[in-house]
């Protein structure tokens, strides 16, 4: 798997000198990653940008490590008996028309797949849009290069997405964010050859790679899935598409998927310790912050919330209940902590109603207490606190303290946060850059608080 995602030497079959298509974002993407070690082939053009464009892969005078194959679907296996013919061993097929289009396309991949099987080749794809490795700024993807340039931060986190342009969104959505730290990022599009348990395999070991997250729409290998995924120390995140009948019959016509039965893909999922979850936003979610955070891995996780307003503790509890956690029963000390800084009408409980508190003492002390006395309280698991951020810049909340005592005691403290939208971001930054996940709508920050407090 290695080459797919760091080859010495590249070359592109089929690409193209046309502004804003496809093939020349492919062009540009490999141009700025290999330099004078991506070679271009276009029969038709003898360059393109200055770039000599080779008339067959087979004059390219060096040897290549991968091919990148962007040409119309009924021309691809020609072009793999030529990638064949030059000893190329590693190619991904970025082409669509291939069984997602219907029988003919299905024929067209059983051709691709014999001659690579007979050449001893790999196939990734086709209908996908390639590999990404952040940390060596390798980009085989046809994405267009003004969405990733100057905004990839190296991390821990690979993704790999069945759906093509998905993973293209995906991209977009996360790199809109800081920080997001990602290591590789795959579009697998129709797994002729390549797919998820390839990829487990070689993320098991990678050690750029901290967390996985996958999105499917089928798992063909699903008994060597779920024995790679039990044994794995690093955490795995899925969201499976085709859940139900409607969903099943449009992975058909998208990538040629099979259904399976969600209820015995559920069961089997939760046996070996991959944390499932439904939506987009919660993939992105709990994947960005099962990289940033500690994890509890306890059944029935015990949280307490922090909140400035009695309302939200309750709806949070609601969500608390819902996902089979529970509020956690404080210790008498963190009670008496507690009653220091509150006023003396007002008996602690949790959730932490903290607003009272602050008209006393200020928020900054009086956070700095809660959050202390709460982490360090052995009923607790987890924490949730909420913050509302005013439209003025004004020093509320200590936030080097929260990261330190997060890092002292090992337990995940999630932060919802509301307010002034003008700054939430930069606040946002700034607790994410120390290693707290954050999220700005309360019932996604109760879910991420449950994969990283039960793995679930």
């Amino acid at each position: 798997m290695n080459l797919f995602f760091d080859p010495h030497t590249v070359a592109l079959l089929g690409a193209s000198g046309k502004a804003m298509r496809p093939g020349h974002h492919l062009f540009q993407n490999l141009r700025i990653s290999f330099g004078d070690r991506f070679f271009p082939v276009n029969p038709r053009t003898d360059e393109i940008e200055g770039v000599r464009c080779h008339r067959s892969v087979l004059d390219i005078a060096t040897d290549v490590d991968l091919a990148v194959i962007f040409i119309p679907a009924r021309d691809v296996p020609r072009a793999l008996e030529d990638c064949a013919r030059k000893g190329i061993r590693r190619v991904i097929i970025e082409s669509a028309g291939f069984a997602e289009a219907g029988p003919a396309g299905k024929e067209l991949e059983e051709r691709c797949l014999a001659i690579a099987r007979r050449a001893g080749m790999r196939l990734w794809g086709p209908n996908c849009m390639g590999a990404i490795n952040v940390p060596k700024g390798k980009v085989l993807s046809f994405m267009n290069p003004l969405l990733w340039q100057g905004r990839f931060v190296p991390g821990t986190v690979s993704l790999v997405v069945q759906s093509g342009m998905l993973s293209a969104g995906f991209l977009a959505h996360m790199l809109t964010r800081t920080p997001f730290g990602l290591a590789k990022v795959c579009s697998i599009g129709n797994k002729l050859d390549v797919d998820e348990v390839d990829l487990l395999e070689f993320f098991l070991d990678d050690p750029d790679t901290g967390v996985i997250a996958i999105y499917t729409e089928s798992l063909p290998k699903g008994r060597r899935f779920f024995d790679l995924a039990r044994s794995s120390p690093k955490p795995i995140v899925m969201l499976k598409g085709g859940r139900s009948a409607l969903g099943a019959r449009a992975a058909r016509s998208h990538t040629a998927a099979l259904a399976q039965d969600d209820r015995v893909l559920d069961a089997a999922l939760r046996q070996a310790g991959v944390i499932r979850v439904y939506a987009m936003s919660e993939l992105l979610d709990v994947a960005r912050s099962l990289a940033l955070s500690p994890l509890s891995r306890r059944t029935n996780a015990r949280v307490a919330v922090l909140t400035f307003s009695g309302g939200g503790g309750v709806v949070s509890s609601d969500d608390i209940a819902d996902l089979d956690m529970e509020l956690a029963s404080l210790e008498p000390r963190t009670l008496n902590i507690l009653r220091n800084v509150f006023p003396d009408w007002m008996e602690p409980a949790n959730p932490v109603d903290l607003y009272p508190a602050f008209e006393k003492h200020g928020h900054t002390e009086t956070f700095r207490t809660t959050i202390e006395a709460v982490l360090e309280d052995q009923t607790v698991d987890a924490v949730y606190a909420h913050l509302f951020i005013p439209p003025v810049e004004i020093p509320l909340f200590d936030y080097d303290h929260m990261a330190e005592m997060v890092r002292k005691h090992r337990k995940p403290l999630v932060v919802w946060l509301l307010g002034d939208a003008t700054r939430m971001p930069a606040v946002s930054r700034s607790l994410e850059s120390r290693g707290i996940p954050v999220t700005d709508e309360m019932a996604r920050g109760v879910r991420i608080l449950a994969a990283l407090a039960m793995g679930k």
